[in-house]
Order: structure tokens, then sequence, then C-alpha cells
């Protein structure tokens, strides 16, 4: 048990190898999201994300994939990176893993189908912005 607990805080530490959670979660969403819409006219339909939209209608889904994946991982590295030695780092943290269980649900949400869930999957979007400007805004705050 003790093991356990030194590897999950090695991870927690890492700020290398959080971001790949994310990305991780947004294959995997993406997976989902064309298993289980059953065609390109659903996805073109329902989807909430205009990006995948734009990229499904210009045939450049793997391109788009591809650059998602970089710059979700560029940005998180760099985020926590910032923020390693700060107070506010295992809030970076929980943000980037708050992103990540809403991307694989966001992926899920073609197999559930129904509205609430879908409006809870993007009420978990919108905390994750409200708790990342929230806590910018203190850091500038504090630091005057």
């Amino acid at each position: 048990m003790l093991q356990i607990l030194q590897s999950l805080r090695s991870i927690y530490h890492n700020y290398r190898l959080i971001p790949l959670f994310l990305c991780a979660a947004v294959i995997i969403d993406y997976s989902l999201t064309f298993y289980f819409a059953g065609s390109i006219g659903n996805i073109l339909e329902h989807e909430f994300s205009p990006t995948l939209v734009f990229a499904v209608k210009n045939g450049i889904v793997l391109p788009y994939l591809a650059f998602t994946v970089i710059f979700y991982y560029l940005m998180g590295y760099t985020i926590l990176k910032f923020l390693e030695n700060e107070d506010i780092y295992p809030i970076g943290v929980f943000v980037i893993l708050l992103m990540s269980i809403t991307h694989v649900m966001g992926g899920l949400s073609w197999f559930i189908l129904k509205e609430t869930y879908s409006n809870m999957i993007f009420m978990l979007s919108l905390t994750s912005i409200i708790i990342a400007i929230s806590v910018f805004g203190y850091e500038v705050l504090k630091r005057k």
C-alpha cells in the first residue's frame, strides 16, 4: 500500500506526466465519439464541439486530433511547469484531471444519449473554466 501511495505521489508531482492523462482522455473521447455516433451525419448534426464538426466536414480529423493532443500536452506541461513550486499547483493538477474526466464522459455521451448527462458534462467543462479563471484572478490580486 505504501508503494502505491509513493507511486501516486510521484505521478502527482511530475508535471511532464500529468498532461498525458489529458491527451489520453482526448483520444478516448474522439474514439468513443466516432464509435458510438454510428455515422458522420450524426456527428455533424449532434456534436457539441464546433472544431470537431469543422474537422469532420473538411476530412481532417486525424491531423485535428494530432494537433489537439499536442496542443493539450504542451499547454498542460507549460502550466504545471510554471506552477510547480507554487501553492496553486494542486489546483492546476485538479483542473487538468477534471478536463480529462470531462473528455472521457463526453465520448460516453454518444452511448448514454441523455440530455441531463450532456448538460452535466457541459457544467463540468464550465466548472474547469471558472476554477482556472478564479485562481488566476486570485493569484494576480495576491501578487499586487
